[in-house]
C-alpha cells in the first residue's frame, strides 16, 4: 500500500517498507518472490494512477500554482522539453531516486508523454526497483548488522553526491537549457500531445 501512494505521488515510505518487508523476509516470516510480486504491482498500479491524474489536472495545475514552488513558466517549458526529449530516461532512472520516484509519474502524464511508452517504461523500472532493493534486502538480513550499516551508509552517500552533482549541473546550464527548450518549443507553453 505504501509503495502504491509513494508512486501515486503522495510522500510516504514505500521503499522503507519494501526493504523493512524484505529484512522480515530474510528472518523467515513472510516469502520474498510474492512481496516483490505485490511491491512491483503497487508501483505500477499507483504510478499509473498517478500518470492519469497528471493527464487530466496535471498541466493546468502546473501552470497556475508552480510558480509558488519556483516553477515558472520558463522552467515548465524546460521540463516539458526534457520530458519530450528524454521522457523514458527520466521515468526509468526516477523510479530509483526518492524525490523524483513520488512525481515522475504526474509530470510523464501532464500532456508530455504517451502512455504506452510510459507504461512499457515504468513498468520495467518498477520490476527491476523491487527487485534491487528487495532482493539487496533480504540479502543483507541475512547479513551481519555491521554489513547493514556500511552498505546503507555507502548507498547514501552515493546518492547525496549525485543529487547535489544534479542540482550543480543543473544551475550552471539552465539558461543554455531554457534556450534550447525555447528553440524546440517556440512559443507559449501549451500542452503538447505527443
Amino acid at each position: 500500500m505504501l509503495v502504491a501512494l509513494e508512486s501515486f505521488g503522495i510522500p510516504a515510505p514505500g521503499e522503507t517498507a519494501l526493504v523493512a518487508a524484505a529484512v522480515v523476509a530474510a528472518k523467515g516470516d513472510l516469502h520474498i518472490v510474492p512481496l516483490l510480486v505485490i511491491a512491483t504491482a503497487a508501483g505500477i498500479i499507483g504510478d499509473n494512477i498517478g500518470f492519469w491524474v497528471g493527464r487530466k489536472l496535471g498541466f493546468r495545475m502546473l501552470c497556475r500554482f508552480g510558480s509558488h514552488v519556483g516553477m515558472g513558466p520558463k522552467r515548465l517549458k524546460l521540463l516539458q522539453f526534457l520530458f519530450l526529449r528524454y521522457g523514458k530516461r527520466i521515468v526509468f532512472i526516477g523510479r530509483f531516486v526518492m524525490v523524483l520516484r513520488a512525481w515522475e509519474a504526474f509530470l510523464a502524464g501532464a500532456d508530455w508523454m504517451q502512455w504506452r511508452k510510459f507504461a512499457a517504461t515504468n513498468a520495467a523500472a518498477v520490476a527491476l526497483w523491487a527487485c534491487v532493493w528487495g532482493v539487496s534486502a533480504y540479502w543483507l538480513g541475512h547479513a551481519r548488522v555491521s554489513w547493514v550499516e556500511w552498505v546503507s551508509a555507502g548507498v547514501s552517500v552515493v546518492i547525496v553526491a549525485l543529487l547535489i552533482g544534479c542540482y550543480v549541473y543543473f544551475r550552471r546550464h539552465e539558461e543554455e537549457l531554457e534556450a534550447q527548450a525555447d528553440e524546440a518549443l517556440p512559443g507559449p507553453l501549451r500542452p503538447r500531445r505527443t
